[in-house]
């Protein structure tokens, strides 16, 4: 569990590191934006990179307890309700956790693509069994649809629609799986 000052500062470098990236965040802004001078921020976190690693653990665990008590509530035994919740269920992970995975996916080894095609792979397999796909490659094709569809919306394009490529999605989903 982490303290009100350490969560604020983790708010304000997820927010900033999304924004400018490793190399153009400052330690300065970050603590400027948390409300707190940058020798405080060193007090509780020593360096950048520890701050930074601080912020990609942390949301990892949070989106990791969002998507764990996402996928235990759905417990349909109807296989299109239960496809059509998973997915759009990603989706609102996906766009609650949006700075997080905007962050994540600039890594090297993206931390939160391995979480969400994991716990997506073993869902599916156990829900939606017996199937001829690979399972790992469509929990990529949900991380991968559901983030840039909320990262599009993000940028406000006036000719995109975001429910309705959700529900393409969720469409072409029930094709695959033969629903």
């Amino acid at each position: 569990m982490v303290s009100k000052t350490e969560q604020k500062f983790l708010d304000a470098a997820l927010e900033i590191f999304a924004e400018k990236g490793y190399k153009g965040a400052t330690t300065r802004l970050i603590a400027q934006k948390a409300g707190f001078s940058e020798l405080t921020l060193f007090r509780k976190f020593k360096t950048k990179e520890n701050l930074f690693n601080s912020v990609l653990i942390h949301n990892i665990e949070k989106v990791k307890a969002d998507m764990t008590k996402a996928l235990e509530a759905n417990i349909s035994t109807d296989e299109e309700v239960f496809l059509t919740t998973l997915i759009t269920d990603m989706a609102g992970i996906a766009e609650k956790n949006y700075e997080f995975i905007l962050l994540s996916s600039t890594q090297k080894d993206d931390p939160m693509r391995e979480v969400f095609v994991e716990y997506l792979s073993k869902c599916m397999e156990k829900h939606l069994p017996g199937r001829d796909i690979s399972y790992r490659a469509f929990g990529l094709s949900i991380y991968s649809y559901t983030f840039m569809i909320t990262q599009t919306k993000h940028y406000e394009q006036g000719w995109f629609n975001y429910e309705r490529a959700l529900s393409g999605f969720i469409q072409n989903a029930f094709k695959i799986f033969s629903l």
